[in-house]
């Protein structure tokens, strides 16, 4: 979908209260009408059950032309709308007024001539109308593009070759949406005002859904320069996949969740991503094989859907190995996307100088175990987050759509951008004057690329054992950002939590704002051109859980730069790294496996894109125990800390002991007993997974016969 379905133009509408979404309008050049002409201004509007609300949108090609939504109809696209919301995931509310209303202007309109259905489904209270909407061709054409789809294994003509929709879209997109459909020979035409000659132009599929399931070759043709009469043919393949991964969106009770949504498969040693689309629950999709792939690649399932709230809980993908998997050229794998049902809410208010928050914003509750879900305040001082009971919940505060917050100038988040909450917990979130300010610049280290993913980059400073940390605001344009903080000394650190960029250094340690602004906290941002594959030779993943690692290259921390990942399924990480020398140790597991060796070097260069190491471990103690017999009984801090998720904890023994390790939060509740049993004497390290676990603040507990020591460790995610 295209630009022209975000503009803004506002059109004044009466206001009217409605109880349910009872009716669908079309205007077509300002003047209600069903029936439309290739070229014509064009709008929609319907109405929403309470103000603010959002509803679901399918857009059908009625491929029987009956005005009804049945069998053999074709569903292009669905995607979510919200009441005064002037961005999201496809057409946007043209008004920013939340009004129980949506009216949406998609400019010049040059869809294919067909009939064509408009699902609303009211996401409030579920009711739903349908809209119809005849298309006629563009009259007087001088101008066109034609093109043929073949599928491997279907022979013309052939009903499923038909009503694949292509778009032809240049590269200002000045002409609007111009589309033709395919017939059942597979062929289409894509009719062009007079004024596109001598422009450039992308010709190809309009909707990922469309190719979802198949090997596309090509998906687009680019830098098209269009002529009088005819352009093209282009030609369209679609091949079965080399691989085919598929599921449904499930919930506890292994019920199918209708829901529409988005998702990719993510090669995890090239990161080349294959995006699908989720219609009525169900998916299907090829796999993205690298070069020179061909048995045990492993991928990861992403998928998406805020249809989801307030019902279910969004799931957490983000490297999380229930969603990797290993596949063949030739597999077929079926991969369900599980959901959880939502019961009860967290209460969360929130104000800026007493009054509440002057923009619209969002605030999100998410649990890594159970997913994620989010509520609007839409100018009201309290919301309430779905959730599911018996979980705890980080809650943040949000106010653009990549799932960050851009706080006033002038002004901070009081305490920082994360609470803990449980389920009937109230959150309380305030805007304040600011008492000073971070401020840095952000340098691409020269020579790389800089266009990279940098929606998911943030900086960010930490306060108080980093239980408190405040969020920046980064202006890609002069490559600045500026933190508002309060009075206090911090940590500041630069993130890019897809790793397609590391920082360098890794954090400013101590930065003390009294009453003024600190200048000058710089960050070289380098791109992660290659792969590091750290391989577990006989380690059980069963054992394992959620294990986290990082590896820096070498260097005085924090002068280094620094990787992080998950281990996957085939019990492998995949680390995104740049050039230098990155020195890996090698992860304690804690299972009763060790490694043969500790530590690889591996030395990256600009010229290749992949590294392997292995460690090969075997069956021993389980404990590390250090030839060196200390003299008296100690306890280390543990290390790193603040962690992410995993901690080492560290103690010596002088004679055999009955040891016992313990974790409690801070409320004093044990959360985990780490260890109990006889140790030697010597010096041991035992390691902490904090993965299933909400930021915070922890204890571990050393009892021994005669010692009880307890050391406070910060986990923040």
């Amino acid at each position: 979908m295209k630009k022209y379905f975000y503009l803004s133009i506002l059109v004044f509408l009466s206001f009217q209260f409605s109880f349910a979404t009872t009716y669908f309008k079309s205007w077509v050049n300002g003047i209600e009408s069903n029936t439309l002409t290739q070229g014509d201004f064009y709008a929609w509007e319907y109405d929403l059950s309470v103000a603010g609300g959002s509803a679901n949108v399918k857009i059908i090609v009625d491929a029987n032309a009956n005005q009804l939504f049945d069998e053999g109809d074709i569903v292009l696209i669905a995607f979510t709308q919200t009441d005064g919301e002037l961005e999201g995931d496809g057409p946007s509310d043209s008004s920013a007024v939340p009004d129980g209303r949506i009216y949406t202007i998609l400019g010049p309109f040059g869809f294919a001539p067909a009939d064509y259905l408009f699902e609303v489904t009211d996401l409030n209270d579920q009711s739903k109308v349908i809209g119809i909407l005849h298309i006629n061709p563009m009259p007087n054409v001088t101008v066109w593009v034609k093109g043929n789809l073949s599928i491997e294994g279907i022979t013309p003509p052939d009903a499923r070759l038909a009503n694949f929709m292509f778009e032809a879209s240049d590269e200002n997109e000045e002409f609007g949406i111009l589309s033709g459909l395919t017939d059942e020979n597979g062929d289409f035409t894509i009719n062009l005002p007079d004024d596109a000659v001598g422009n450039s132009f992308k010709i190809g599929y309009m909707f990922e859904s469309q190719y979802s399931g198949y090997d596309p070759q090509p998906i687009s043709y680019h830098n098209v320069t269009i002529q009088s009469g005819q352009n093209g043919p282009f030609t369209f393949n679609l091949n079965h996949p080399m691989a085919l991964i598929y599921g449904q969106v499930l919930d506890e009770n292994d019920q199918l969740v209708p829901v529409s949504g988005w998702g990719s498969i993510e090669n995890l040693s090239t990161y080349d991503e294959l995006e699908f689309n989720v219609f009525e629950g169900s998916y299907k999709s090829a796999v993205p094989f690298g070069s020179g792939d061909t048995t045990d690649v492993t991928f990861q399932l992403h998928f998406w859907s805020e249809e989801l709230v307030p019902q279910y809980l969004i799931p957490v993908f983000w490297n999380n190995p229930d969603y990797s998997f290993v596949m063949s050229k030739g597999d077929s794998l079926e991969k369900n996307i599980r959901v959880f049902k939502t019961d009860t809410v967290i209460y969360v208010m929130a104000q800026m100088d007493g009054n509440p928050l002057p923009e619209k914003y969002e605030t999100w509750a998410s649990n890594d175990m159970v997913g994620q879900s989010y509520s609007t305040f839409s100018g009201q001082y309290l919301t309430t987050i779905p959730v599911r009971r018996g979980y705890q919940y980080g809650v943040r505060l949000v106010n653009t759509d990549y799932g960050e917050l851009e706080v006033p100038p002038g002004y901070f988040l009081d305490g920082g951008n994360w609470r803990e909450a449980w389920p009937g917990d109230t959150v309380r979130f305030r805007l304040l004057p600011s008492q000073g300010m971070i401020t840095g610049h952000l340098s691409f280290d020269a020579g790389d690329p800089q266009d990279g993913n940098l929606e998911s980059c943030q900086v960010q400073a930490f306060a108080d054992n980093w239980t408190k940390w405040y969020d920046g605001n980064i202006d890609w344009d002069s490559l600045k950002y500026a933190i508002s903080v309060p009075n206090d000394t911090f940590d500041v650190r630069f993130r890019c939590w897809d790793w397609d960029y590391l920082a360098f250094p890794d954090i400013y340690e101590n930065i003390v704002v009294q009453d003024g602004q600190v200048d000058n906290i710089n960050f070289i941002l380098n791109y992660t051109h290659a792969t590091i594959e750290v391989h577990l030779k006989n380690a059980h993943l069963q054992e394992l859980g959620q294990l986290y690692h990082h590896i820096s290259t070498l260097g005085i921390y924090p002068n280094v730069y620094v990787s992080e990942a998950q281990l996957q399924s085939d019990t492998s990480f995949y680390f995104k790294v740049c050039e230098g020398n990155w020195v890996i140790n090698a992860p304690y597991l804690g299972n009763g496996y060790v490694p043969d060796n500790d530590q690889v070097t591996v030395s990256v260069s600009e010229d290749s894109s992949f590294y392997f190491v292995e460690f090969n471990y075997h069956l021993d103690t389980g404990i590390k125990n250090e030839a060196t017999i200390p003299r008296q009984f100690f306890v280390k801090q543990n290390y790193p800390n603040p962690f992410n998720p995993v901690t080492t904890i560290e103690f010596g023994l002088p004679k055999n002991e009955l040891v016992t390790v313990n974790i409690y939060n801070l409320n004093g509740q044990k959360v985990s007993q780490l260890f109990k049993g006889s140790l030697p004497a010597g010096v041991h390290k035992l390691q902490w997974n904090g993965q299933q676990f909400a930021s915070g603040i922890y204890f571990f507990q050393i009892l021994t016969e005669n010692k009880n020591v307890i050391k406070r460790m910060i986990l923040i995610k």
